[in-house]
């Protein structure tokens, strides 16, 4: 992989899995309901564009077509090779997700407990949202990746629907595609298509984000066989992204999504576009130029983001429940002053913390997880 690109997909690992960390701690710690009403400084514009729903949002998109480009598209590469995959590929696709997802749902668990008993002044474990959450049969629903898809999520921790999504298209990907699979015998394709057809049908079924996820994952995926982008220039590719997500922002929010609902799947089509050109961009162009991607700081922090996206919404939640301890519900909800920014910035750079220390016993022990898996098999 280009040296420009790796650094490109780094860079946006990280902003991305902040952009959902900022729009849920703002849901949870500020709010801005005068934003439109009242006059206020330039820094909390900013902070309200970079941290409202679709900022979020096409941040997941984002990473649904990053996962079908480098994960789907290393799948299109090995099924041209002479030698057979899947072992390998399902081995590395199930320790990259276990490893963090095991310890996240028994952090959820311990952090939900704590919170619901510590924090008995707070509303917030008792709201809709988490009622019916705090089940063991939910917990075992989230171990096999149903979260979101056939079953709620357990506790507090909302986010792994996407997880689960994802998941299911590592398992579901390679068997729909094995026909063209020339390193397997005939009747393996076979029954190995029609479980993968089977198994995609029974996800696909119940209403949720599997079956439009996957289109954007498969776009993703694909891409990788296209031979040039679209527009050449990694200058404007970058600019025609940006102003994408500026027009999503402004326009496709409140009345306009409620009646067209369309609109809002049409705008995740179009940031999924922009964004594999702008990957090919970056694929095929020279390898100097855009020395803001030149730096160490993108790897350091993106080796962390999945588990900042894994864990954060449970910390968040315990953080909040923590405030209305001590601050009272109506100071935390009050609408937001210079305080308040302050300890949503607080908030959320301890949870940047805690994820990173989170994942230096759970994502930075994947290869030597695999290698002893590895060791087992042989």
């Amino acid at each position: 992989m280009p040296f420009l690109l790796s650094q490109l997909i780094e860079a946006f690992r990280w902003m991305g899995a902040l952009a959902v960390v900022g729009l849920h701690a703002t849901n949870l710690f500020l709010n801005q309901a005068d934003i439109m009403s009242a006059s206020h400084a330039a820094p909390v514009y900013l902070w309200w564009f970079l941290t409202g729903f679709e900022s979020g949002h096409q941040a997941v998109v984002g990473f649904f077509v990053l996962s079908g480009y480098l994960v789907g598209g290393a799948v299109l590469s090995r099924m041209r090779e002479p030698k057979p995959f899947l072992s390998d590929y399902y081995l590395h696709r199930f320790t990259r997700v276990y490893v963090v997802l095991i310890p996240t749902l028994l952090l959820t668990l311990l952090l939900d407990f704590l919170g619901r008993h510590l924090f008995t002044s707070s509303e917030i474990y008792k709201g809709a949202m988490f009622e019916g959450h705090f089940t063991s049969s939910l917990l075992f629903a989230s171990v096999l990746n149903l979260q979101g898809i056939y079953f709620e999520f357990f506790g507090t921790n909302g986010p792994l629907w996407s997880l689960a999504c994802e998941f299911w298209y590592y398992i579901t990907f390679p068997l729909l595609l094995i026909l063209f699979a020339k390193n397997y015998s005939t009747q393996f394709r076979g029954v190995a298509f029609i479980a993968g057809l089977l198994l995609f049908i029974f996800l696909v079924t119940p209403e949720s984000w599997f079956g439009f996820g996957f289109m954007l994952w498969a776009m993703g995926a694909f891409a990788t066989l296209a031979p040039r982008p679209l527009l050449r220039s990694r200058l404007l590719s970058f600019m025609l992204l940006v102003s994408v997500f500026i027009l999503i922002r402004l326009l496709v929010r409140g009345p306009a999504v409620e009646a067209y609902p369309l609109i809002s799947s049409g705008a995740d089509l179009l940031a999924a576009g922009a964004f594999v050109n702008l990957l090919l961009a970056f694929r095929d162009g020279p390898s100097e130029g855009f020395t803001i991607l030149k730096s160490d700081w993108h790897k350091l922090l993106a080796d962390f983001s999945f588990s900042l996206y894994a864990v954060h919404m449970p910390l968040l939640i315990f953080m909040r429940a923590a405030a209305d301890q001590f601050f009272g519900a109506n100071w935390v909800l009050q609408l937001a002053e210079f305080q308040n920014y302050v300890l949503a910035m607080g908030v959320i750079c301890l949870t940047i913390l805690s994820a990173f220390l989170f994942s230096r016993v759970t994502e930075a022990r994947t290869a030597q997880l695999r290698r002893r898996l590895r060791e087992i098999m042989a």
